[in-house]
């Protein structure tokens, strides 16, 4: 059993005071929140600091508004409050690459269309102006300051070749702010394979989980996240489920290849070596630039 600060065991039993703790697992090692998941049912997250409280207000209003419309389940809090968050543990395995690519193309296009028929009620959820803003970048002025980081911080360690490739990467798209023109939506923000739970037993989707990053914002992020932890073969199985996907590409293939540069940039800026290696193993399955450029799909 992993153990838990007294403080924190205090806490956990004030929300449930008839608890037996039989079992602990815990993650204490996130830059906003510590995570107990206690008997192997129930999960009790515990902010850091005020950037997890403000990530933690902005996904229960993301949760409560995106619950009536989708099948899969999400967290479902039964004690929330400023800085604490607890609900039935969502039960399932990492959705990883390996795992996927295991999967009968029969199960693959079953999961594809659980992913599209979730992302496609995700992203026409009815929003209004109180609905928080996600933290991922999204807008041409955001991507601006972002490149000017990589130039300064992360292309000084790259090799030539590597510099060259995230020049041309980003003046495809950046040269014309027209590129990143969208109709803004909920997203998920964050669609690693760690938050796609995966049941063995009935080879299907059981949950998505982990919200903090949720918010309004382009939804090609999302599937560009999915392209680059499992490739653009598999990710365009989905246009069964989500026809206008297609659309979307451009800017996701962007996305999917920013993905390593940024987490580079939280380990440079954080002194967190964790950010280096955070996504080994995803794919390399993408198609060309110049394709974007023709206008292929």
């Amino acid at each position: 059993m992993n153990s838990i600060p007294e403080q924190t065991l205090q806490r956990i039993h004030e929300i449930c005071p008839d608890l037996i703790i039989r079992s602990v697992e815990s993650n204490q090692e996130g830059l906003v929140n510590d995570v107990f998941i206690i008997n192997k049912q129930l999960v009790f997250r515990f902010v850091k600091n005020e950037t997890g409280v403000k990530a933690l207000a902005a996904e229960l209003k993301v949760l409560q508004a995106l619950r009536p419309y989708i099948s899969l389940q999400i967290p479902n809090p039964f004690f929330t409050s400023q800085n604490v968050i607890a609900y039935p543990l969502v039960g399932g395995a990492t959705l990883s690459r390996d795992t996927l690519l295991e999967l009968s193309a029969q199960v693959q296009q079953t999961v594809a269309n659980q992913l599209g028929k979730f992302l496609w009620a995700l992203h026409h959820v009815p929003v209004d102006a109180s609905m928080p803003v996600t933290s991922a970048p999204v807008s041409y002025e955001a991507w601006v300051e972002l490149w000017r980081s990589f130039e300064e911080k992360i292309y000084p360690m790259l090799m030539a070749h590597q510099v060259e490739w995230a020049r041309r990467l980003f003046d495809l798209l950046m040269s014309d702010r027209r590129n990143f023109d969208h109709q803004s939506c909920l997203i998920h923000g964050d669609l690693g394979p760690y938050h796609i739970l995966f049941d063995r037993q009935t080879n299907q989707i059981n949950g998505i989980i982990d919200f903090g990053v949720s918010g309004i914002g382009d939804p090609a992020i999302d599937f560009g996240n999915l392209l680059q932890v499992y490739g653009e073969s598999f990710v365009s199985r989905i246009l069964k489920t989500y026809p206008k996907a297609s659309a979307l590409m451009k800017r996701a293939r962007f996305y999917a290849q920013t993905v390593e540069l940024q987490w580079a940039l939280s380990g440079i800026t954080s002194g967190d070596t964790f950010w280096f290696l955070a996504h080994l193993g995803g794919a390399r399955d993408l198609k060309a630039p110049i394709q974007d450029q023709m206008g292929l799909p």
